[in-house]
């Protein structure tokens, strides 16, 4: 209902009866032939309207060092130290996962999640969201890759070709055939082309001569072990695996692929060549220098030791993610991924254009550093450690989520150490089976309330009953909800009837059981004249719901129902929907209650909860409820107005505020602080995208209330004057 000036008679018609209004097309001509009349949609069926969707996240730990001891959980929608705001937080146990239902943006796609242990050791992670319910489990160390996770050594007792028991000079291995070796310390030499396989199933088996050739593949099992004078594996689809113990008396330059579960170890170099990829589950030992030549990747899962230098040259990959040392130097020319710890005994240099990125807490520890390229950090804070020189020259960087810590003081710094990169020692690096040096000191673990929450991890540490906070849409963030109010009529569609934006904090205790409800919202518009009241209906029984200040806590309703007012007009004098008029100030409202014998995180949720507004105006009264589609009517609602007029709601089919010609709502709720249309412009005029978003079911444009390019006709967005 829109501001128009009428007289006595006209407006004691329009309260005893419907009101209509006219859908007037403000502002310029349509942009690009979008759609810009919501009567003209295409609606998709079952479509729900919804610019968010519900996500229950399960995150487990399996981190046994502190027994049944409490880990926090926090889930933010970016890593906090890029921007990222905090949604949900909580206990989780050995015994008991944190589990939240949260309400995401349909835009947001991943998370990022922080555990914090009792000791204060933090890992953290972004998980993927790509259905209403995600499990996740976090130890104390991530680590990438782990192939040899759930697989088993295969052995002799099938799929043998032939079989070897005794030592042979020559094994010629035929195209796509198996030769299985069972014999114990025997000698053998053997060449395989075109698909064929050895199998070492034997023990001290050694191996004079050997070549892989054109996609062949050589396989030692957990009870075969192995000593090479020569393993040539040529190609680069031949392979080696090795479940058992792999020695060569040598150096060793695979040009394939190699994968090591066992013990694995070489008296000179190991280079890879040509595009070789290597990944370590295992352990292995270098007699002399570790190559990782350009194109080629190591991937290292477990332990690699290297007696001499370390080097990653050209566009060569070295990926670290638990434990890699050198007793010599550590050269870097091309790209260092190091997720868990480096130790370097001597010299570390990173070279021309070349990086070492550390991620998520990984620790490279090293004597002395030359770096004429990059340090950088990823996700979240990692150690960079020098004990004795270091040496930054121009050009060198160390940026991001890095300390930097030289013990001795930096001895030469003509590069560059900042953007978001410190100079510190004192990060706190929990000893692990990957890092066993570790760094810094645990924080003191005091627990004042006594809740078994520590105080450094409780943002109520004197308060045994609250424990966390938890936020919709984020910790800063603010969501909006608008209205049309004349249901069960159709309206205008500009949307701008009441808009309020609003912000919730629920209240947790260190069981993660809703404790407390912490609601701010702001009246921004009031773009009609009826007297139109606003409330929020929470999932909870009425009794539940306790000691409530701000608002009122409805009389006669099942569920807790808080109002904030009955008559909009009496609120806000000016309209705020017409650029060309007086505005008001907008209006904060703040209420808080205490939930009794309150539900878990999971069941309570973390959404809009159930907004509606309610037309107070005389002829029609309190039962005259409007809410957003799909949501459920409270107690006092009139469910005899259902299905009349332009409504299309019924009880028994679970469809509720859906309008009966094309399926269109009466409210809207958006993540966002919402930039709502000018009086009696349809919503589709203001913003371009939003007829798309419709129409595709919600597959494209997800983003429409933002101002993208080409989102928006400014002229019909009210800008407060």
């Amino acid at each position: 209902m829109k501001k128009t000036i009428l007289s006595i008679a006209a407006l004691s018609m329009l309260f005893l009866g419907s009101c209509t209004k006219d859908i007037v097309k403000d502002g310029p001509a349509p942009i690009n032939n979008e759609i810009t009349d919501m009567n003209a949609l295409v609606v998709p069926v079952g479509f729900k309207w919804e610019n968010s969707r519900d996500v229950t996240m399960s995150i487990s730990t399996t981190d046994i060092r502190f027994q049944e001891a409490v880990h926090v959980i926090s889930i933010y929608d970016e890593n906090p130290l890029a921007g990222g705001q905090l949604i949900a937080r909580g206990a989780t146990t050995l015994s008991n996962p944190f589990v939240s239902k949260i309400n995401l943006s349909n835009t947001l796609k991943r998370v990022f999640v922080v555990k914090i242990s009792p000791d204060g050791s933090e890992i953290s992670k972004y998980i993927a969201v790509n259905s209403t319910t995600v499990n996740e489990t976090l130890d104390y160390t991530i680590q990438v890759g782990k192939k040899g996770l759930g697989k088993t050594s295969p052995d002799c007792t099938s799929g043998c070709n032939s079989t070897i028991t005794t030592s042979t000079s020559s094994i010629i291995v035929a195209t796509g055939s198996t030769v299985c070796v069972t014999g114990s310390n025997i000698t053998i030499s053997f060449t395989a082309n075109n698909s064929g396989t050895v199998r070492i199933c034997g023990s001290n088996v050694t191996v004079n001569s050997s070549s892989l050739n054109n996609g062949s593949s050589l396989i030692v099992t957990s009870t075969g072990s192995a000593t090479f004078t020569s393993l040539n594996v040529n190609g680069n689809s031949s392979s080696v695996v090795n479940w058992g113990t792999v020695h060569i008396n040598g150096s060793f330059s695979p040009g394939g692929t190699v994968t090591n579960y066992g013990i694995f170890t070489t008296t000179d170099d190991y280079s890879l060549n040509s595009t070789s990829v290597s990944t370590n589950n295992g352990t292995m030992t270098i007699g002399k220098k570790l190559n990782v030549n350009g194109g080629c990747t190591l991937t290292n899962n477990s332990s690699i030791i290297a007696n001499e230098d370390i080097q990653v040259n050209g566009t060569g990959l070295l990926i670290n993610s638990c434990y890699l040392k050198t007793l010599a130097k550590y050269q870097n020319n091309g790209t260092t991924r190091n997720y868990g710890y480096i130790r370097v005994e001597d010299e570390t240099a990173i070279n021309g254009s070349s990086e070492v990125g550390l991620y998520n807490g990984a620790m490279f520890r090293t004597k002395h550093l030359q770096l004429n390229g990059m340090i950088k950090g990823y996700v979240s804070t990692s150690l960079f450690k020098v004990t004795n020189n270091t040496t930054i020259n121009g050009g060198a960087s160390v940026i991001n989520f890095v300390q930097f810590c030289d013990l001795n003081g930096i001895e030469s710094n003509f590069g560059t150490i900042g953007s978001g990169a410190t100079i510190s020692c004192g990060l706190y690096l929990a000893v692990t089976t990957c890092n066993p040096e570790g760094n810094g000191t645990a924080p003191v673990n005091n627990d004042t309330d006594g809740d078994g929450v520590s105080n450094s991890l409780d943002e109520y540490p004197t308060d045994p009953l609250k424990a966390f906070n938890n936020y919709y849409p984020s910790a800063s963030g603010k969501a909006t909800v608008s209205f049309e109010d004349q249901w069960p009529s159709k309206g205008d569609y500009d949307m701008n009837d009441i808009v309020m934006s609003y912000h919730y904090n629920i209240v947790t205790n260190a069981t993660n059981i809703v404790v407390q409800v912490i609601g701010n919202y702001t009246l921004f518009a009031t773009g009609g004249q009826f007297n139109t009241g606003f409330g929020v209906e929470f999932p909870i029984i009425r009794a539940k719901a306790t000691g409530l200040i701000g608002g009122s806590l409805e009389v006669g309703q099942t569920n807790a129902v808080v109002t904030l007012f009955s008559n909009a007009r009496a609120q806000m004098v000016n309209w705020n929907t017409r650029p060309s008029d007086a505005a008001s100030d907008s209006i904060n409202y703040n209420i808080n209650f205490s939930v009794t014998a309150g539900p878990t995180l999971s069941v309570f949720g973390l959404n809009s909860f159930n907004p509606f507004i309610w037309n107070s105006t005389a002829g029609y009264g309190r039962g005259y409820e409007i809410h957003l589609p799909g949501k459920t009517p409270t107690t006092l609602a009139n469910t005899a107005i259902f299905g009349t007029k332009n409504d299309n709601s019924n009880i028994t089919a679970s469809r509720y505020y859906i309008s009966s010609v094309t399926g269109l709502p009466w409210a809207i709720n958006v993540p966002v602080k919402f930039s709502y249309p000018i009086e009696r412009a349809d919503i589709t005029t203001a913003h371009l995208k939003f007829a798309s978003w419709v129409q595709s079911n919600g597959n494209t444009y997800a983003d429409w209330y933002t101002n993208g390019v080409g989102y928006r006709n400014s002229a019909n967005i009210y800008v407060k004057p």
